[in-house]
């Protein structure tokens, strides 16, 4: 019996272990990109926590700033997705050609949102509508 017992703890601990590839890192654990992203667009802000995931292989850190604000970066500090929930993104950081869209569009909505993909750039405006922009910039979808 205590064997049985010893045998299925062991494999509860070998599984806790194998499935959490997160952990919490400090900021200087960011690549070197990350940390000049960070301070270029976000001055004055401090990082409230930094965590790094493990996903196909893949690092990617996710950043939370002391304001809510969340950055996320790919392993080589590259951002993939900038929300900064009630606030507006960086404008440096938006293709003209987004801007130039929501500017025409939507105006005085802020663009709370942006996340780079594979297939090009998913915003979100401030009053919630989600907007997919394929890699020419072409609107692809509008809503949910």
């Amino acid at each position: 019996m205590k064997i049985m017992l010893m045998a299925i703890l062991a494999m509860l601990t070998i599984t806790a272990c194998d499935s959490d590839d997160d952990e919490f890192v400090e900021v200087t654990d960011l690549p070197a990109a990350a940390q000049t992203f960070l301070s270029q667009h976000f001055p004055g802000l401090t990082v409230k926590s930094v965590e790094k995931e493990k996903a196909s292989g893949t690092f990617y850190y996710d950043v939370t700033l002391a304001d809510g604000t969340e950055v996320e970066f790919d392993q080589a500090g590259a951002w993939t997705d900038v929300d900064c929930k009630n606030k507006a993104v960086p404008s440096v950081i938006i293709p003209q050609a987004i801007s130039a869209y929501v500017e025409a569009n939507y105006p005085g909505l802020l663009i709370v949102q942006i996340e780079r993909e594979s297939y090009g750039y998913d915003i979100e405006l401030s009053n919630d509508l989600d907007i997919r922009f394929d890699t020419l910039f072409n609107v692809t979808r509008v809503g949910d």
